[in-house]
């Protein structure tokens, strides 16, 4: 496997390929999109899978993610072409998933909420090699050791969160993990959802990324890059007497995000059970591929018939999302709340839209509201769910999870559905809006979309 040894053998493709292109004068001008090699570099044979005779050859490999053995080449490299879907990328939080710290606090785009102003008290910015996240809800703190930093290691509030307007969250340090005494490493199990190029550690392969003892495996790129979910790109341009070809059947194009959105939109990563994980009375994030999968008559979309992968749905969600409820139920009503608007005592307010309701925020990833916001019934995390399916029966969250508390309740058909108190008892709590009972809340959730 070529591509395998070259990379373990940390090959500076990267920089090779972006001083080839921008020494070329940018963009290439010779395109080959018939599936034919016609550069002097070695491509190989066409990718399994490839039928370079159809219509659109930009997906004329969907079949083979390693771009047959090819290396990677960073997200420069790729921007030189594509600058207009790399700018997009930049505001993503995939892009940001981790960061390096050099002494001072991470650096994120212009005109965006994300922040992290201090690290945990008793460290400075010297003690810190990676922010992880920090970007939408929260971050988390990599020593130079390359360990997670604890709180029950350390004894500190070592996770900062964001301020989020839905639950009341104010931005501050809290707990993480205050029962994991041990020093927790930064390893392949965390990063390989953070990084784009990972490999886990192994025998043949023993190495730590940076040298730190805490980051057990590697990975060519901090955050998910273009190569994360395109492949590596070096077969993807070549040269022939002095040009760059472009080979159109050496990317990789996941048409409905079963190859790349599944395996980290899942836990375990690549999970394929369709198990949703939970704890503490909420679903764990990250897990929007097996909650779409249990929602029933959704299940069927892809990611990508909703959502356009290199926007921000924080920061541009009128151009992110790709399709709308009512483009599919242009018939269906706004249950008697179309045009409110929810607005809450501390100044939140939210006007109310379809996924107020079937996208609700039983998922937590940071936080969760404090019952003195909304009283002792009301359920808000700070992610919404993919499970649009909602429970009209007279019963509360624990029914939503199965007797343990460990994952979400299924039924035959493998399908869930969010009960009333993560719904309507998250706006008519008495705070913003009259307050209702979860047995009155079901009642009218029965029959809502009757309403005019």
């Amino acid at each position: 496997m070529t591509g395998t040894i070259a990379r373990r053998l940390r090959i500076p493709v990267a920089s090779l390929s972006l001083l080839l292109v921008m020494n070329l004068g940018g963009c290439p001008s010779i395109f080959d999109t018939s599936g034919n090699d016609n550069s002097s570099s070695e491509t190989g044979d066409n990718v399994p899978g490839d039928d370079s005779s159809q219509d659109n050859p930009a997906l004329s490999n969907n079949a083979d993610k390693s771009n047959a053995e090819a290396r990677y080449v960073g997200a420069n490299a790729c921007r030189n072409c594509h600058s207009d879907i790399a700018e997009l990328h930049s505001r993503h939080g995939h892009a940001h998933k981790i960061t390096a710290i050099s002494g001072e606090p991470p650096t994120f785009p212009d005109g965006t909420t994300a922040g992290v102003p201090n690290p945990p008290d008793g460290f400075a910015w010297t003690d810190v090699a990676w922010v992880i996240g920090g970007y939408t809800k929260k971050a988390r703190f990599v020593d130079q050791e390359g360990y997670i930093l604890t709180t029950g290691s350390t004894g500190k509030k070592v996770q900062w969160n964001l301020a989020f307007g839905p639950n009341g969250g104010a931005a501050g340090f809290g707990n993480y993990e205050p029962d994991h005494p041990e020093r927790k490493p930064f390893d392949y199990s965390c990063f390989v959802c953070h990084t784009t190029g990972a490999l886990p550690q192994d025998e043949d392969f023993p190495e730590f990324q940076d040298n730190r003892p805490g980051m057990r495996g590697t990975f060519e790129e901090a955050g998910i890059q273009c190569e994360a979910c395109h492949g590596p790109g070096s077969n993807h341009f070549t040269t022939s007497d002095g040009q760059v070809v472009i080979r159109t059947d050496r990317i990789f194009i996941d048409p409905d995000g079963s190859a790349s959105c599944r395996a980290c939109h899942n836990r375990p990563y690549d999970d394929q059970t369709g198990n949703i994980v939970a704890s503490g009375g909420y679903l764990q994030h990250h897990e929007q591929w097996p909650e779409l999968r249990a929602s029933g008559g959704h299940a069927q979309l892809s990611c990508l018939d909703c959502h356009d992968p290199h926007r921000s749905v924080y920061y541009d969600k009128a151009n992110a999302i790709r399709q709308r409820c009512a483009d599919c139920h242009p018939t269906a009503n706004m249950a008697g709340h179309a045009g409110a608007v929810y607005t809450r005592s501390d100044g939140y307010s939210e006007a109310l839209g379809c996924e107020s309701c079937h996208m609700s925020y039983p998922v937590k990833s940071a936080t969760a509201v404090a019952s003195a916001l909304v009283g002792p019934v009301a359920r808000i995390g700070d992610v919404r769910s993919h499970i649009v399916r909602i429970n009209t029966e007279p019963v509360d969250y624990k029914t939503f999870f199965a007797a343990d508390g460990k994952s979400v309740a299924r039924d035959a058909q493998g399908r869930a559905a969010v009960t009333v108190d993560f719904v309507c008892v998250r706006c008519h709590n008495g705070n913003g809006l009259f307050e209702l009972s979860v047995a009155r809340a079901a009642e009218i959730a029965k029959n809502v979309h009757l309403l005019p």
